[in-house]
């Protein structure tokens, strides 16, 4: 009995120490200092004692924290560009549809119609394409 108990606070013990890792500081072929967990071969390497203890959690979650609210903080504005895109888009497509309306309007008036980019003067056929396409301009800007 007596046994186990010295047994286990000997396990205790060895657990609970701080945990100990041998390091190796050198100065490789490029003159730039190097630490390492193996000594080179062959050169002359300095043995660090380094102890490593367990990450603390509460600083770990910080970062992530403050990560996730800049991500946060990122797609608000995202959004609010994405709201003022859909406005001036919006705005955009009522100019269209009244540009489109007073087109259909002028050409149903009748008289003399000019083929755009020339001063000819539009055949009744060319005169019934430019109808036709003022009506589809209309159907697409002013029905959505």
């Amino acid at each position: 009995m007596k046994t186990r108990a010295i047994l286990s606070v000997l396990v205790a013990f060895s657990l609970s120490a701080p945990a100990m890792a041998e390091v190796y500081q050198y100065i490789d072929a490029n003159g730039k200092t190097v630490f390492s967990d193996q000594p080179p071969p062959g050169a002359r390497a300095k043995p660090l004692n380094v102890r490593a203890s367990a990450a603390a959690s509460a600083p770990a979650k910080a970062p992530k924290t403050t990560a996730l609210s800049e991500i946060e903080k990122k797609n608000a504005e995202i959004d609010a560009e994405n709201a003022k895109i859909k406005e001036q888009n919006k705005k955009t497509a009522q100019e269209n549809c009244k540009n489109a309306r007073n087109n259909l309007a002028a050409l149903q008036q009748g008289g003399r119609v000019r083929m755009p980019g020339s001063n000819a003067l539009a055949t009744d056929s060319q005169r019934n394409d430019l109808l036709q396409e003022a009506q589809q301009n209309v159907a697409n800007w002013c029905n959505k």
